[in-house]
């Protein structure tokens, strides 16, 4: 995905209920892996987490700790 200069895309666990939480930035231009141990434990919970996202946002990533961009991807978590 081709972004602005000063733009990087963060991924989001979005849970069921309340405010999405942060799993950090990822690449516009090749893969990211985060492993799984690395997560936080709860994320991976099927109550915990419905989907996953990623906005647009500025250099650093999101400075509320909430999305402030447009959300270009979104889908429903499985596990």
């Amino acid at each position: 995905m081709a972004l602005q200069n000063d733009r990087v895309l963060e991924l989001w666990a979005v849970p069921p209920q309340g405010a999405p939480r942060s799993l950090g930035l990822i690449s516009s231009n090749g893969m990211t892996v985060i492993a799984r141990d690395r997560l936080p434990k709860d994320v991976l919970e099927s109550s915990s987490t419905s989907a996953l996202a990623v906005s647009v946002e500025p250099a650093g990533g999101s400075p509320t700790g909430a999305p402030t961009g447009p959300v270009v991807f979104a889908g429903r978590l499985r596990l």
